[in-house]
């Protein structure tokens, strides 16, 4: 899985996705050391991008800084997890409320075609459409702002995310919420799809049980 990278003047920018890829993937585990010679070979690029990349991803709560030649994969704690899918809780529910109203047919056509291409995908590709379909309820509230700040949050949350769609019963659960707020969108039912939303919230928190 070698991603090379070529634009200079985005290298930092693109190590810092390809190395989070591998950590919500599974590739780079909890708890791995992280060599920064070791990555910028595998990448094509230098150390310095991929120093930078580091620091964008500590940032993120994703990578531990052992030195100044490298880290280690955070470790996922149960705390944190149970701190972002509270953090969910209050920010998802609200933008949804605002964007149910200026919801669109091509804003739903839009959600549609994700939840379509979403069935079948591998896991670690299913993490990161989940969040691009979040990104399509939500877009219609025209907060960035907010959305960006969500968006550090899902990813403290995908590598759980990841393990918890392992087992058929969740992606099938999750599959089919998100259907049904999908349609309470569609018919502008800003109740229902706010209630839908907590309840598929809560589901997820309450199937992970991380180690400590």
């Amino acid at each position: 899985m070698n991603a090379k990278i070529s634009d200079v003047g985005t290298a930092a920018t693109q190590a810092a996705r390809e190395i989070r890829r591998r950590i919500i993937a599974g590739t780079y585990p909890s708890g791995m050391r992280l060599h920064q010679e070791n990555i910028a070979a595998e990448l094509g690029v230098s150390r310095s991008p991929v120093r930078e990349a580091f620091r964008q991803l500590e940032a993120e709560g994703l990578v531990i800084l052992t030195s100044q030649k490298g880290g280690k994969v955070a470790p996922i704690r149960a705390e944190e997890v149970a701190e972002l899918f509270e953090l969910r809780l209050l920010i998802e529910p609200h933008l949804l409320a605002l964007a149910v109203p200026n919801f669109t047919e091509t804003d739903a056509a839009a959600a549609e075609q994700l939840i379509l291409e979403m069935d079948g995908i591998d896991v670690a590709q299913w993490a990161e459409a989940n969040w691009h379909l979040h990104v399509a309820f939500y877009e219609p509230a025209k907060r960035p702002t907010i959305m960006r700040q969500l968006e550090r949050i899902h990813s403290g949350i995908d590598r759980y995310l990841r393990m918890q769609i392992t087992l058929t019963a969740g992606r099938d659960r999750a599959h089919a919420d998100h259907k049904a707020i999908l349609s309470a969108c569609r018919s502008h039912d800003t109740e229902l799809a706010v209630a839908l939303l907590r309840s598929h919230i809560l589901a997820a928190a309450r199937s992970f049980a991380p180690a400590g």
